[in-house]
């Protein structure tokens, strides 16, 4: 006997273990109207009676606690301990009165709504009162403003911001009264990674995280290929996770039935995912990102995800003024400056490819992929070059020729999940 995390270990550690053992009996956590007939005969075997606001206040307490309960949860144990609190608060109220020795026996017996607000008062854990990061919070919120585009993202967080703060100067419990788990919704390339770091970043500075870091991770991160694995493989990225975020890149992976080994093993990592979302609220949030079309069947993959995530960030692609943008900056961040015709051309050529762009289109990722080739044709140009001729040209400056094979012809472009969308002159089929 014992929990089942520790049983399945227990069994998984000798191959000869799970031969030995034919019979299974797991016992799972009573429901909350079970534990309200063990609340009933435990007051019977204590000798106490519940008042029918106590007995509403002890029903109450048990639904929250079954809701919060992690895998410590001491069920029929929990309510007897609860019983026997308020059997404890009941005597010291007796006790406080004027005559307690004069009272009806059916008095002593009686356990009133006051007795069980005491346990409810002692037995709740407050959340961590950690002060704004003003400094932090300022330098996470420039580095989103610096980031190009994502306008309607920028006002999203900006406003949740605002809300957090509002509700900390108003005394009110954040992290009880709205989900911060998020949903990143957007084609390639688009900033959900680098906004998800920045956001973690902000909810450590608005002291809504602990820890305030963030662990990265896919299906291949929390599924296992046999049975039982994938729940404590999820559980223990969980783990790691507390106190800050998990991010889930391409979460739609999770309800995605697929062959072999693991093919249905996605879904006990999302029933792991929503029991910890639960049992853990406020201690960590999850943030999953993918695509448009395959989150939308990810949230309605089942009931519990779209009532767990509340908050949607969509990501757009990128407009062509944008993109060049972004290209721009990726040059200069190499030291490099394009000469005005190179940069007209390239101007030129993101709008193509933009115009002739599918759901697969990489965006900022497309951009790079372009800038590191022209990077690589600006050298080959310096190389075939003598030393004497280097020295009367830039070996910073990226010329037309070196961006000039990114051609404006639909006859040559090539843009699919597994291309990066351009051929740089070479003949292919």
């Amino acid at each position: 006997a014992g929990y089942p995390k520790e049983m399945r270990q227990f069994l998984d550690s000798n191959p000869g273990l799970k031969s030995r053992f034919k019979l299974y009996f797991e016992f799972d956590d009573y429901l909350p109207q079970e534990l309200s007939k063990i609340a009933e005969f435990a007051c019977r075997e204590k000798g106490v009676v519940l008042t029918p606001e106590a007995k509403a206040k002890i029903d109450e307490i048990i639904v929250e606690a079954y809701r919060n309960r992690d895998r410590t949860f001491g069920n029929a144990r929990f309510v007897f301990d609860l019983i026997e609190k308020a059997k404890v608060n009941l005597g010291l109220r007796v006790m406080s009165e004027e005559n307690p020795y004069e009272l009806e026996k059916e008095r002593l017996q009686v356990i009133e709504l006051e007795d069980v607000l005491n346990i409810e008062f002692e037995r709740r854990r407050e959340m961590p009162n950690i002060p704004v990061d003003e400094a932090l919070l300022k330098e996470s919120l420039a580095e989103l403003e610096r980031l190009v585009g994502l306008s309607k993202v920028k006002e999203q967080i900006n406003e949740l911001v605002r809300l957090v703060r509002f509700y900390r100067e108003s005394g009110r419990d954040v992290l009880n009264n709205f989900y911060l788990h998020t949903v990143f919704v957007g084609n390639p390339g688009t900033g959900k990674t680098t906004v998800a770091r920045i956001l973690t970043k902000i909810y450590k500075a608005l002291g809504v995280l602990e820890k305030g870091h963030m662990v990265e991770t896919d299906r291949q991160g929390l599924v296992a290929g046999y049975v039982g694995q994938t729940a404590i493989k999820t559980a223990e990225k969980i783990e790691e996770a507390m106190g800050g975020v998990l991010f889930i890149d391409e979460a739609y992976a999770l309800t995605m039935k697929t062959s072999g080994a693991g093919g249905d093993f996605g879904d006990e990592a999302v029933q792991t995912i929503l029991k910890r979302m639960e049992d853990h609220r406020g201690k960590f949030f999850v943030f999953a990102a993918g695509y448009p079309d395959n989150m939308e069947a990810f949230l309605k993959a089942n009931p519990g995800l779209s009532s767990r995530f509340d908050k949607v960030l969509k990501f757009e692609d990128y407009t062509p003024t944008e993109l060049l943008k972004i290209a721009l900056q990726m040059l200069d961040d190499e030291g490099i400056i394009p000469s005005p015709q190179a940069e007209d051309h390239l101007s030129e050529y993101l709008g193509f490819i933009y115009e002739r762009r599918d759901r697969y289109f990489g965006n900022a990722r497309t951009v790079r992929q372009i800038v590191t080739e022209a990077i690589k044709n600006m050298n080959l140009r310096l190389a075939a070059m003598s030393p004497e001729e280097r020295e009367n040209v830039s070996a910073h400056v990226l010329e037309l020729s070196d961006v000039a094979s990114f051609q404006l012809d639909a006859d040559s472009f090539v843009f699919n999940r597994k291309r990066m969308g351009f051929r740089t002159g070479e003949s292919g089929n």
